[in-house]
């Protein structure tokens, strides 16, 4: 869809029939999401953003813990890796033989307007995340059809000078003013055109002469230029591909709709300032008598996300009529306009209960992503969803246990009246003393200590919280307990089944959303972009003609999650490139299995697994012709065993790269033995804390002693108790990987 002033205008026949469709729909979808959904998505936010949740005691432990948080920041990453670890995480298939060229530039182009053109990588980013956090990310690309407009003044242009800047496309002249020049020059002695000499008087025969008795003059006329001064207008096209992310709160959407190409209704809410709407091409007249609105800003999303009693957008109210906002809808709806029995798909800018513009069109330039769909509901759910309540009971758990800490740590004392000096008993000073009139006057109330029952709670918790996300410490490495204390096979089926879960919705992100939005920025340069372009591929710049393209190409996504970690991954194609230069090898070049150019694709895969994006840097490219032509000089050159074969010299660059990508891969092995030297450094930091711990527990074990020579028969049942909150700190100790 190309957005551009042109079609910014009044629709004077619009009718209220369309008036009252696009309203009801309005209405229907808001509706639709503020039951439920809205809702969840502020709750949503609230707990990845660690808000209180409004049960909190005075006095008591308030902490609330971060697994929402968590859990989609943990996904975020394995999920973006996917689609950013190589350069071309969208592919292109031809569809018929000898399109593998062209498939590769349609390729090369629509990567470069995601990700060069536009900051793919913060929009996917986003997008992801929305989708992850608020059940759906969406995105928008439509044909930014943007000119910049200046002018500019020439003066003194010569006829050739004024005929060369009309040539310029981007250059519309629209006032021209001819000036004259006049020279006036001096009379000239006259010359006689046949001699080129003074006139001869024929009578004395001597030159002609004036009464002065000078040479006879003649007047020479003056010499005119004819110079131009113009006004012109420079037209500078910016038109492009615009991609950009929706806020959840602003996508609307049928509530009987499944997915957003079938959806009978879709649109995007914005709060947009009359100054705006006026460079959007609207009527000034018009946009004066549109209604200011703010109600988005106050959306159970945009409170959550903020903060409550914060305005992101501040408030309404300007002095400056152009800086008022008005609540501006952009839908696309399906209806039967021209009464001919089928609905055709239209788009309508609706503000203020007015029809500003319609047209028909055949695009939906939204896209979305669900990370847990839902059958036959657009709908789904958030990773969020599936771990707030696990942060509740969470929160909730280790309050009491710190309330719990606190209370034995605390505890309080019971006095009998008369016998204690109260001062001394409310004036807590270590090592202070309290004045007693009997040995029996003072009675510690002791609270139990519950961390033997809450520990093994959480544990269990976050074992719940990695089944339903996929998240956990083992997927990410993080824990120190793995690489020490479990088998290479144990580590490899614990992340094996974590990373699937979030290899499945990396694959459900790239066979909806990313794949629809990839598809529709090739239709959309297809149908809009009219002028050649040229890009930088692979260190050539290669001229880009979308005009010579067809918008059928089979899309492929790549998934960059596959069985096994980075190393097996390395390992596993380390393997296939020996297949295949033992298949070169044998067989030579023109062999019916692998060519050139599959060789040199399988080391650029290797090179992008490495960690390399652009592959260009170590590998030439090379095309289907190239390497026919390759393997016809080989079949025609002499025996493979001959040195100065072609065959042999390519086996020799082959060696040569094959060296270095070991190279890498032991690179690879260095930053591991790295990541181990941490790990052991992590621990020993754990041991460290662990003597604190003795240490802490030895002057604990003192204080009771003490405590037992002062106290009656019921300090042995004290130090039994304190025995127990030994144990407990031992289990501390053994949680704690110690």
């Amino acid at each position: 869809m190309a957005y551009s002033k042109k079609n910014m205008k009044i629709d004077s026949d619009d009718s209220r029939e369309l008036v009252n469709i696009i309203d009801s729909h309005i209405n229907d979808s808001l509706g639709f999401i503020s039951t439920e959904t809205q809702l969840e998505r502020a709750t949503a936010l609230e707990y990845y953003l660690r808000e209180p949740y409004g049960n909190e005691v005075e006095g008591r432990s308030q902490i609330v813990t971060g697994e929402v948080a968590e859990v989609v920041d943990g996904a975020l990453p394995q999920v973006m890796k996917v689609f950013t670890t190589n350069s071309k995480a969208v592919e292109f298939e031809p569809v018929n033989a000898g399109d593998g060229a062209l498939a590769e530039q349609v390729t090369a182009y629509v990567n470069h307007i995601f990700y060069k053109d536009n900051n793919g990588f913060e929009i996917m980013h986003d997008w992801f995340k929305d989708g992850l956090l608020q059940k759906v990310g969406v995105v928008k690309a439509y044909w930014n059809d943007k000119k910049d407009v200046t002018k500019e003044k020439y003066e003194n242009l010569t006829e050739d000078e004024l005929a060369m800047l009309m040539q310029d496309e981007e250059i519309e002249v629209v006032e021209q003013e001819e000036v004259e020049e006049i020279i006036e020059q001096d009379p000239q002695p006259m010359i006689d055109p046949q001699t080129g000499q003074p006139p001869i008087d024929p009578m004395t025969g001597q030159p002609m002469m004036d009464e002065m008795g000078m040479p006879m003059m003649m007047e020479v006329p003056p010499i005119v230029n004819i110079y131009y001064n113009v006004k012109c207008k420079k037209t500078k096209d910016f038109s492009k591909v615009k991609i950009e992310n929706v806020a959840p709160e602003e996508f609307l959407i049928d509530k009987r709709a499944i997915n957003i190409e079938d959806a009978e209704f879709v649109a995007q809410r914005s709060l947009v300032t009359r100054s705006d709407l006026i460079a959007m091409g609207y009527d000034p007249k018009v946009v004066e008598t549109l209604s200011t609105g703010d109600t988005l800003d106050f959306t159970p999303e945009r409170t959550a996300r903020f903060g409550a009693g914060e305005e992101p957008f501040g408030t309404n109210n300007s002095d400056d009529e152009s800086m008022e906002r008005v609540e501006y809808y952009e839908c696309y709806v399906r209806t039967d306009l021209d009464e001919d029995g089928i609905a055709e798909l239209h788009r309508v800018c609706y503000a203020d209960n007015k029809v500003l513009m319609h047209e028909e069109c055949d695009y939906v330039p939204f896209h979305s992503v669900c990370p847990i769909p839902i059958p036959h509901k657009f709908f789904g759910q958030s990773l969020a969803d599936r771990a707030m309540d696990l942060q509740l009971i969470k929160s909730t758990v280790t309050r009491q246990m710190l309330d719990n800490l606190y209370l034995t740590n605390n505890y309080r004392v019971g006095a009998v009246e008369g016998q204690v000096n109260l001062d001394d008993l409310l004036t807590s000073t270590a090592g202070g003393v309290i004045r007693i009139k009997n040995p029996n006057a003072l009675v510690p109330m002791t609270v139990q200590s519950s961390a033997s029952q809450s520990f093994p709670m959480l544990e269990y918790l976050d074992s719940v919280q990695a089944k339903r996300s996929g998240v956990s410490d083992a997927q990410q490495g993080l824990n120190p307990d793995i690489l020490s204390n479990v088998t290479a096979t144990a580590v490899s089926a614990m992340t094996s089944a974590s990373q699937g879960k979030l290899e499945l919705i990396a694959r459900i992100f790239a066979d909806t959303g990313v794949s629809s939005l990839f598809k529709g920025i090739l239709a959309l340069i297809c149908k809009y972009q009219n002028k050649e372009r040229i890009i930088k591929v692979h260190n050539n710049f290669v001229p880009m003609n979308p005009r010579e393209w067809s918008t059928q190409y089979n899309l492929t996504v790549n998934v960059g999650l596959g069985t096994g970690g980075k190393q097996e991954q390395l390992a596993t194609m380390q393997m296939i490139l020996q297949k295949q230069e033992e298949v070169i090898k044998g067989y030579g070049l023109n062999n019916p299995l692998v060519n050139i150019k599959q060789y040199r694709d399988t080391l650029a895969k290797f090179v992008n697994m490495a960690g390399f994006k652009d592959d260009s840097a170590f590998l030439m490219e090379v095309s289907e012709e190239q390497a026919m032509a390759m393997a016809k000089q080989a079949a025609e050159a002499p025996e493979k065993d001959d040195p100065n074969t072609a065959a042999a010299k390519i086996l020799a660059e082959v060696e040569r790269e094959k060296a270095q990508m070991q190279m890498q891969a032991k690179m690879a092995q260095l930053e591991l033995e790295k990541q181990k030297t941490e790990l052991k450094m992590q621990k020993e930091m754990l041991e460290l804390q662990q003597e604190r711990v003795e240490f802490e527990t030895e002057m604990a074990l003192k204080e009771l002693e003490f405590a037992q020579k002062s106290q009656s028969e019921d300090s042995k049942n004290k130090l039994s108790e304190s025995k127990e909150l030994i144990n407990a700190l031992d289990k501390i100790n053994n949680i704690a990987g110690m």
